[in-house]
């Protein structure tokens, strides 16, 4: 009975890296107790440069993902994917090259059948088939930049989301998110989504009841809520009404560098635990997680900012039964694993630091 119990409370978790690690071994497995708190890497998967974010398919037999490839001195991305035998990693398979750098973020298609990307600095985002064909592709026109002159000095993608049947693409260095149609890449009816100046957006994720919308703004230190307002009539897209905008930092804090040009801290990632009632996301400079309690009618209430043991938390994962969560301290080069307390919404480091290079994505498998 002990074994059963033993074996029952081992979860495996996949870490994505930056790309350029130095060892070409920028994907991983992280086997972790989740009665405990234990945590080890078992495998490193050998000739992959980094995979920065990826996705898991609801069977948990692929990992979907995307690399950067050398073409002709020029650097390219590539959407690939990983088998997933049990929990081990299987050899890596190119889907498709894309006509921009690697992307920073991948999605799946709510069917499934289409793997969607945004590329940061081209602004380019686009979905591909999981057969590595129909590729289409949309780059954002630099024609609302923000006012942060260091960076929002052009369109910049971070993220693709999915509202119902349509594709939303986070644009950071222009105050927005875009809806699209995910098999043609032409703009949907649903307006665009606006930002205070200078917020720049980078994550969105929905509520449990997929009633709100919540968005982190990276450069202003804030998370977002939206009430999805849905269509009356075929004639009248759905919309999304803001229910508000809260901080991630301590009251009086300065997020400015001397200059009063350049950031101190900036968001990085945003979560919920498993009933939806909690929202995490984290700061990378004020190294922390802000925890909110989100009421039922989609608003948050700040319960708690929760300091790190390490420098710059780029991805967080609670592991299941949320006793223990994972974080990559990505300027220090290590995953730490912290006790986290939910009434409280504190976190509490459990053993010592794993060594890993520029940690940045996490995901636990099915």
């Amino acid at each position: 009975m002990n074994a059963i119990l033993i074996m029952a409370s081992i979860v495996h978790c996949y870490v994505g890296c930056n790309t350029g690690s130095p060892d070409k071994q920028a994907l991983h497995v992280l086997e972790c107790d989740a009665e405990t708190g234990a945590a080890k890497i078992v495998q490193s998967v050998k000739g992959v440069e980094g995979t920065t974010y990826f996705q898991i398919d609801r069977n948990g037999r692929f990992l979907y993902s995307v690399v950067g490839e050398k073409r002709e001195a020029k650097s390219v991305g590539s959407v690939v994917r990983f088998p997933i035998d049990g929990w081990k990693l299987g050899a890596m398979e190119r889907l498709c090259e894309l006509p921009c750098e690697v992307p920073c973020h991948v999605s799946l298609t709510p069917d499934e059948k289409r793997v969607a990307f945004a590329a940061y600095l081209s602004a380019t985002c686009g979905t591909v088939g999981i057969d590595g064909t129909g590729l289409k592709t949309f780059t954002f026109p630099d024609d609302a930049m923000g006012p942060n002159k260091k960076r929002q000095q052009k369109a910049y993608a971070h993220q693709t989301f999915y509202a119902g049947c349509e594709l939303g693409v986070v644009d950071l260095g222009c105050d927005r998110i875009r809806f699209f149609d995910p098999v043609t890449m032409k703009a949907a009816e649903t307006p665009d989504i606006k930002f205070d100046a200078g917020d720049g957006p980078r994550h969105a994720t929905w509520s449990m009841d997929g009633k709100f919308l919540f968005v982190l703004g990276e450069l202003g230190s804030c998370v977002y809520s939206f009430r999805r307002e849905p269509s009356t009539s075929n004639l009248q897209p759905s919309t999304f009404m803001r229910l508000c905008r809260v901080s991630m930092l301590p009251e009086g804090y300065n997020r400015w560098e001397a200059d009063g040009e350049t950031l101190n801290t900036k968001a990085a990632a945003i979560k919920l635990t498993a009933d939806g009632r909690i929202l995490m996301a984290s700061n990378r400079g004020y190294d922390s997680i802000a925890f909110y309690e989100v009421s039922a009618d989609g608003r948050l209430t700040l319960k708690n900012i929760a300091k790190l043991r390490g420098k710059f938390p780029r991805d967080f994962e609670l592991m299941p039964g949320e006793k223990f969560m994972v974080v990559g301290h990505k300027m220090s080069n290590e995953i730490q694993v912290y006790r986290f307390d939910r009434a409280a919404c504190t976190l509490e480091p459990v053993g010592e630091p794993i060594p890993c290079w520029r940690p940045l994505c996490f995901k636990f498998g099915k």
